[in-house]
């Protein structure tokens, strides 16, 4: 046999099936094989030609009935295939075992030819449609499971925006601090950047920025913003300059309607303070030696927006033994249980908790307390960075 045949039909009298074949054909059938009680197993063996769209069995087949039904379904390429039955039938108990047995529908004789060829033509488009809905589910799987690997290439590039251990350790042992970091999105990929960069013997930068929306737009902004980063000609040591540079940039970036919220810090161990400038940003929050908090005020129109923005520099005391706390809106804006929203009170209590004595893990001990009064944040990015000044190198591993 030459290919699969589109319809085969299973007749005790092959001769006689010659109506059969014509109501195939003007159905626009072209591969019909008709075979008698020997040829039937031969005929539907081939699984290397492909399956037929169709099975038409007489019920006059030597061996004909529900064993046969069964054992044809049992064939792995034939599962799916409509099986019709032509014959007389006795009554409804046996109507019921060759439907129980396989059958997809029984065409009871006598029966005229229009009737029969409307009949198939029935079950010829469920097939065709059937078959275009497999090559439809196989399709979006396919695009599914490239998506999912573009997108788990992109977030990793993402996540390679971010500083990395060598920097941290930099940082940590140049200027006696701990660095430590949440970073989670509401998607695969999201809006939010936090980085740092050493700028002297006694300096370093800090930034956090907010892009708005989730998801591939959004995270191509962060790219935006990383590579304007990278650029030397930005005045690094001085927050209100920074952002103003940077808006200037973004806004013929950034697609209308799309805007950041950042701010930028630098710290200065030598004279213990922390000169910032925000544009639409959190306000930062400093702990204290003894376990004193003060929240820094914010103010400056979000990147992006409008040219010529000017942004203002902040100064707040930051002494040995203080800690510093950056975040994304989401982290306050988030609501309880009972759906009222946390704000800053609650952010301060929730800081204020850990005790007179910053524990060894401050970060993770409050995101605990968190995320045990708060649900978890599905619609929005979440980074925060606490930065604690000790004064000396973190302990080296073991």
């Amino acid at each position: 046999m030459t290919g699969c045949p589109s319809v085969v039909i299973g007749h005790p009298r092959p001769a006689a099936a010659g109506p059969l074949r014509d109501v195939l054909g003007r159905l626009g059938i072209g591969r019909v094989a008709v075979v008698g009680s020997d040829g039937l197993a031969d005929a539907i063996a081939d699984r290397e030609s492909g399956k037929p769209q169709l099975l038409l069995l007489h019920a006059g087949l030597r061996g004909f009935g529900p064993e046969l039904l069964a054992e044809l379904r049992a064939e792995a390429h034939l599962h799916d295939v409509p099986i019709l039955v032509l014959g007389r039938f006795a009554g409804g108990r046996q109507r019921g075992d060759l439907m129980r047995a396989g059958a997809t529908d029984l065409l009871a004789r006598p029966l005229t030819l229009a009737e029969l060829s409307a009949r198939l033509s029935l079950h010829l488009e469920n097939r065709r449609l059937d078959r275009s809905l497999q090559e439809v589910i196989r399709s979006l799987r396919t695009y599914h499971h490239d998506a999912v690997q573009r997108m788990a290439s992109a977030r990793e590039m993402q996540l390679g925006l971010l500083p990395d251990a060598t920097l941290r350790r930099s940082l940590e042992g140049r200027y006696g601090i701990v660095l430590d970091s949440h970073f989670e999105s509401s998607s695969e990929l999201g809006g939010d950047l936090w980085g740092a960069r050493l700028l002297d013997d006694h300096r370093f930068a800090l930034f956090l920025c907010d892009f708005t929306g989730h998801g591939v737009a959004a995270a191509l902004n962060t790219f935006r913003l990383h590579a304007l980063l990278a650029r030397t000609d930005l005045p690094a040591d001085d927050p209100a300059e920074t952002l103003r540079a940077l808006n200037g940039l973004l806004v013929g970036l950034l697609p209308e309607g799309q805007f950041a919220a950042m701010i930028y810090a630098v710290v200065d161990v030598a004279a213990e303070r922390l000169v910032y400038a925000t544009a639409g940003a959190p306000k930062p929050l400093i702990r204290r030696p003894g376990g004193g908090l003060e929240v820094g005020p914010s103010c400056g129109l979000p990147l992006g927006i409008a040219e010529s923005v000017q942004y203002r520099n902040r100064s707040l005391g930051f002494p040995l033994g203080s800690s510093l706390l950056l975040f994304s809106d989401a982290l306050y804006e988030a609501r309880g249980w009972d759906g009222g929203m946390l704000g800053y009170d609650g952010l301060v209590d929730l800081v204020r908790g850990l005790g007179d004595d910053i524990p060894e893990r401050p970060l993770g001990c409050l995101l605990d307390r968190y995320f045990a009064t708060m649900p978890p944040l599905f619609a929005d990015d979440l980074t925060v960075l606490w930065i604690s000044r000790t004064g000396r190198p973190p302990p080296g591993p073991d």
